[in-house]
């Protein structure tokens, strides 16, 4: 009896060393995060689309500067009639008929002076059209990013935690071969041998488990770094078996870090974009003043003529005035909303920053625990296994033990999978991603 306990304790005693490390699987290509993240952010379809949008932005504001340049048209007409466009009744004698067909032509050019300030609060508003698209496809590049990490971090804790398996199999299979000879020898019962068997066939269970989302995980990483449906991107990126350092340096201020972020930037933009709004539609029931030139021909007597001319065009929109002013309200009271919804959403943005925050440190906190956890798990297995050599304990006291400290070494696995992802979402939310 003495043998085998020793035997057992020399197997159990194997899974006593918390190796994180991982084997890589040969044929899949591996990556590091900033590859990964480098990867999503040249191949996204969300990143090319933000991307397309921005282009046209910028072409909206190209078409607004031309607002500045004269119009110029042209035209021309011809016509014939059946009867005389102009007739006479002569001395009730005979009647004198004139003009029955005509050409005439034109070109002119009409540059706008005063519009209002409609011309230029236009391009104002197409500037901040273009500068709202740059935010929106920076967004778009941090969910990207935060996506890519999720995943990245995914696929390193389910790797952590199928080696942690492997480890107490590779246990159990040696334990299941000494505890079957003793079983031969009449030394222990068959009991103590289908106990060890159950507890290796729960862990291969388990290992199915893990192997099937490490694939699944594998084939969404590389789908989001735009390499198909068909690749696998691996990782060989450990779990520390220490825990990290508290992330005191991470740390801002919730009101420095505000005007850094997206979405505070975008509310910005918005009530910028309101005032326009605004100026526009004043503008709109302003007297509109313009200055043009031109060349025109007629053939109406059956006589060529051309001539040049300039226009002075003003225009007074006297009636809008009735329905202006309340669409003017209409744009005060949509700026007015526009400036309540920065504040309020400001103040909800800086609550998200401390909830991140709190998330962040909650995590590392929980490392820590169960770093702590996976010492006491393990001099509860040393303890157990003094036991079980002394006869003072069974078989089933040892395999809880060891339950005990793998259940301990998953919970770091995890609680470090959940702090690294923190990291990244609280450095989104203060706009440092």
């Amino acid at each position: 009896m003495k043998l085998i306990n020793h035997i057992i304790i020399a197997g159990v005693m194997a899974l006593s060393t918390p190796i994180i490390a991982v084997a890589q699987n040969s044929t899949d290509t591996v990556y590091t995060l900033q590859q990964c993240k480098t990867l999503a952010l040249a191949n996204n379809a969300d990143i090319r689309t933000a991307e397309n949008n921005l282009q046209a932005a910028i072409e909206t504001r190209k078409e607004a500067f031309t607002k500045y340049f004269p119009e110029i048209s042209a035209g021309a007409s011809a016509f014939k009639t059946h009867n005389d466009v102009i007739q006479y009744d002569v001395l009730d004698l005979f009647s004198l008929g004139i003009i029955n067909k005509g050409k005439t032509a034109g070109i002119w050019a009409l540059q706008p002076v005063f519009m209002g300030g409609q011309i230029v609060n236009g391009n104002k508003l197409a500037k901040v059209g273009e500068e709202v698209a740059r935010i929106r496809k920076e967004q778009s590049a941090d969910m990207v990013q935060l996506q890519t990490e999720a995943l990245y971090w995914q696929l390193v804790t389910l790797k952590a935690e199928k080696h942690t398996v492997e480890s107490a199999i590779t246990m159990l299979d040696t334990l299941d071969r000494q505890v079957k000879a003793a079983v031969d020898a009449g030394i222990v019962t068959r009991n103590d041998l289908l106990k060890v068997d159950l507890k290796r066939n729960s862990y291969r269970a388990d290992l199915v488990d893990l192997n099937n989302g490490i694939e699944l995980m594998k084939r969404l990483l590389a789908q989001q770094m735009g390499l198909g449906t068909e690749a696998k991107a691996d990782v060989n990126e450990m779990v520390p078996e220490t825990v990290p350092a508290y992330p005191a340096a991470l740390q801002i201020p919730a009101s420095q870090a505000l005007g850094q972020t997206a979405d505070h930037r975008l509310l910005e933009k918005n009530v910028e974009a309101k005032q326009l709004e605004k100026k526009m539609e004043t503008g709109s029931h302003m007297p509109q003043v313009g200055v043009g030139a031109g060349w025109f021909y007629h053939d109406i007597f059956d006589q060529n003529h051309n001539f040049g001319g300039v226009m002075v065009t003003v225009a007074v929109p006297i009636s809008d005035w009735w329905g202006g002013s309340h669409a003017i309200k209409r744009k005060t009271l949509e700026l007015t909303n526009a400036r309540n919804e920065l504040d309020n959403l400001s103040q909800k943005l800086e609550i998200e920053m401390a909830d991140k925050w709190d998330n962040l440190t909650a995590a590392h906190r929980k490392m820590e625990l169960a770093s702590e956890a996976i010492a006491q798990s393990k001099e509860n297995l040393r303890l157990n296994q003094a036991y079980y050599e002394a006869g003072m304990s069974t078989i089933t006291d040892l395999l809880d033990a060891q339950t005990l400290y793998r259940q301990a070494q998953d919970d770091y696995v995890a609680a470090y999978g959940i702090f690294k992802l923190s990291e990244a979402q609280y450095l989104n939310a203060t706009g440092r991603l």
